[in-house]
C-alpha cells in the first residue's frame, strides 16, 4: 500500500480579537473567534497588553463549545506579556467558536487588555495545487 499524495495546497491563515475587561463575563465561555468546520488550530498566543488586576488571580481559558480548555487552561492575566495556546491536531467538525472564559478571584478587576491570536487550516480548502 503507498500513501496517497495530496495536490491541493494552502497557506495558513490567522485572525485575531481583541479582548477587554469590560468585554468577558466572569465564569461565562464567550465566543472569540470563528472558525470553519475542517479547521486546525496550528499555533496561538495570547497577549497580556493590560494587567487584569484581579484581587488574587485573574485567569483565561481557551477552548470551544465542546472542551473549554482545548488550547489553554488557567492563562495568567496578571502579568504582561505572551501566554503560549497549545495546539492539539483537533479538527473542528462544523463552523464554530474558539471561546474564551475569564475566571477572576478576590476583588474584581478594573483594569485589563488582551490580544488573542490564533493560526489555523482550513482542511477542506484549496489554494493552488501541486504535483
Amino acid at each position: 500500500m503507498t500513501i496517497t499524495k495530496r495536490d491541493g495546497r494552502q497557506e495558513a491563515l490567522i485572525a485575531f480579537v481583541d479582548i477587554n475587561l469590560a468585554d468577558v463575563a466572569s465564569g461565562t465561555a464567550q465566543a472569540a473567534i470563528e472558525l470553519p468546520g475542517g479547521a486546525i488550530v496550528l499555533r496561538g498566543e495570547l497577549f497580556v497588553t493590560e494587567v487584569f488586576n484581579a484581587g488574587t488571580t485573574a485567569v483565561l481559558d481557551i477552548g470551544d463549545a465542546l472542551v473549554a480548555n482545548r488550547y489553554a487552561n488557567d492563562l495568567d492575566l496578571k502579568t504582561l506579556g505572551r501566554k503560549q495556546l497549545v495546539p492539539t491536531g483537533y479538527v473542528m467538525p462544523q463552523q464554530g467558536d474558539l471561546t474564551v472564559t475569564y475566571v477572576p478571584g478576590g476583588t474584581a478587576a478594573t483594569t485589563g487588555k488582551a490580544r488573542l491570536i490564533v493560526e489555523y487550516i482550513d482542511a477542506g480548502r484549496v489554494c493552488s495545487t501541486q504535483g
